[in-house]
This record gives structure tokens, sequence and C-alpha cells, in this order.
């Protein structure tokens, strides 16, 4: 069975962490991986998110070749955010590339979340031939972490990129100023690229710690008892969360995209209490009330994350996946 991506998966996010493992399982399975640049015909394309060679599926589909297409969310914010013309254009153009692919190009989508598949069916029309399938993480098998509960704990943020909007500013600016005053945390981390960000010294109470490889990530997130923050809006289906429940890692966050659908009682959910689509922001007090019922109740939230994990399984992901490959091919 040859199945070929677009491209090689890229180095950082989740993406690139996501068609990883996909490969690998796939090799496991006795499938050969290839790209466009073999010339080689193969058997199936699996698209991950979008692509610019929409020529080539074309052809490709023309030619009998099944498209498997795994969709992740739209760009929204390029409408309400001051950034160049030329910055809106690719992000419109990418918007397009992705509709044409779901909607005239694959033979088969995979929604990320229900979220994921709620959006795209809003704003573009249902597909039949679709379903659902969450993103599983390699830590879900990960010993215990035996913390001392009662040890002070590391507010941890993971993006692989940090936005620059208004909420995220807010946000920011809220932790570096009221969260070292509460009793059980002992610092903020917050992992990835944040070059976006205009400046960073103003947030002095926070360690920005950059972008991490795959395998560091790991051993970041055990070193040390820690809380984890999301600061994705309306995120489709967060790698780094669910990474983090899979560690037995309370989350907190806003009740936009998928974080309700993911957390499932491991953590708390916050009311967003304003529209996250036009980026207005939340009612922030009650982010720094909730990292406090965290710490409260770490123990409890903690043991909870940690029997979600199962759900959560890489094998299982890649199972589903493949099971969806060998029915198109049948």
């Amino acid at each position: 069975m040859r199945i070929c991506f677009p491209h090689k998966p890229s180095s950082q996010g989740g993406p690139g962490t996501f068609q990883n493992n996909l490969e690998s399982f796939l090799k496991k399975n006795h499938c050969e991986i290839i790209y466009p640049q073999s010339r080689l015909k193969p058997d199936l394309i699996f698209v991950v998110a979008g692509t610019r060679k929409v020529l080539w599926l074309l052809i490709m589909k023309l030619r009998g070749v099944k498209i498997i297409h795994r969709l992740d969310g739209m760009n929204w914010k390029y409408k309400l955010e001051k950034i160049s013309y030329y910055e809106k254009f690719k992000q419109i153009i990418q918007n397009f590339l992705i509709f044409i692919i779901r909607n005239y190009l694959s033979d088969f989508i995979v929604y990320q979340s229900n979220f994921v598949k709620e959006w795209w069916e809003k704003e573009f029309g249902k597909k039949s031939n679709s379903s659902i399938i969450v993103n599983g993480s390699s830590f879900h098998n990960h010993p215990r972490i035996d913390y001392l509960f009662d040890e002070a704990a590391t507010l941890t943020c993971v993006e692989g990129s940090i936005q620059n909007d208004l909420v995220t500013n807010k946000i920011l600016s809220k932790l570096n100023s009221e969260c070292i005053n509460i009793n059980g945390i002992k610092g903020i981390e917050i992992f990835g690229n944040h070059s976006q960000l205009n400046d960073i010294s103003v947030y002095e109470n926070i360690n920005f710690r950059g972008s991490k490889k795959r395998t560091e990530m790991l051993d970041a997130l055990t070193e040390k008892k820690r809380i984890f923050v999301l600061l994705e809006l309306n995120p489709p289906c967060p790698n780094s969360m669910i990474e983090a429940l899979c560690l037995g890692i309370p989350c907190v966050g806003f009740n936009s995209g998928s974080f309700d659908e993911l957390l499932k009682g491991a953590g708390i959910s916050l009311p967003y209490d304003s529209d996250v689509w036009k980026l207005e922001p939340p009612n922030l007090n009650c982010l720094i009330d909730a990292i406090n019922n965290v710490v409260e109740d770490y123990e409890n939230l903690s043991n909870k994350a940690f029997k979600i994990a199962k759900d959560y399984s890489l094998d299982t992901m890649c199972k589903n996946y493949f099971e969806i490959i060998q029915k198109q091919l049948r």
C-alpha cells in the first residue's frame, strides 16, 4: 500500500507531530510512504490540513487516486486584527485552498473534533463521507508522575506560536500581574515561538522558554508540578492540552473551541461571557479564581486527567485512521 503525503512533516507544531506519528504507524503496518517528488503513483493521498499542490491533487484524482483530508480549523482572526494586506491575503488564500480540497477533491474527511466539524459544516455545508478522530499522544501511557501534591505548581502554557491578538495579550498581562500572588503558584512558564509578541520584557514574571523539540517537551512538562493554561482561542484540537492531560496535568481555559470537548472534568472550564469570534475580552477575574481552585483541588483534578489519558491513545488514533485508509482502498 503506497500512501502519499503532499509534504514532509514539519519539524514543529501539531500537524507535524501528527504526521510523524501516523507515518511511523503506517510504516509498521507495511505501508510505503512517499511524497510528490518521488513521481510514483500512490494508492492514496493523505492531506494534513492544506497544501498549495491543488493542481497536483486534481491530476491524481483524475487518475483515480483516493484522497483523505484531515481538517483543522480555519484562519479567522485576520478579519479583526490590524495586520498587513499581504498577511490577510495569504490567510484568505489558505482558507480557499483548504475549502477547494474539502468540497471538491477529497473522498473522505476526518475532523479533529466535533467543534471543527460543526465549524466547517456551518461555513461550507455538510459532507457525507466524514468522521471525527480526536488527536492522540504518545504520552498517554506514561507512568504516573509522583508529585508532592502540597508543593507549589508552575503555571504552564504551550503553543506552537504565541499569538499577538488583544485577548491573548490581556490574558498574559493578567497572569503576569496577579498569579505571583496566588499561594501554591511558584512561577509561570510559556513554551513556543514568541516572536509575534511586541515586547516580552513587559511580562517580567513570565519565563518565556521558547520552542522545544518534540523529544524535549516530555522532559519539560514532567520536570516539575504544573497547571496547564490554554491561551489559544477557539482551539480546534490542541495537542499541547492533550499531552498535558495525558501526564495528569490539570487544565484551565475558556470554553471556546474544543476546550470543553477535551477537558472532561480534568480541570476548570471558564465561561467566555463575550463574543470570542469578535475578539471581545473575557472576564479575566474568573481566570485567577479558577487557578486558585485548581491549586486547592490539584490531586483530585490530576487523578481525573490521568484517568482520561486512555481516551487520547496514540495507538487508537492511528488505528482509526488506518481503518479509514483501508476502507477507501477496497
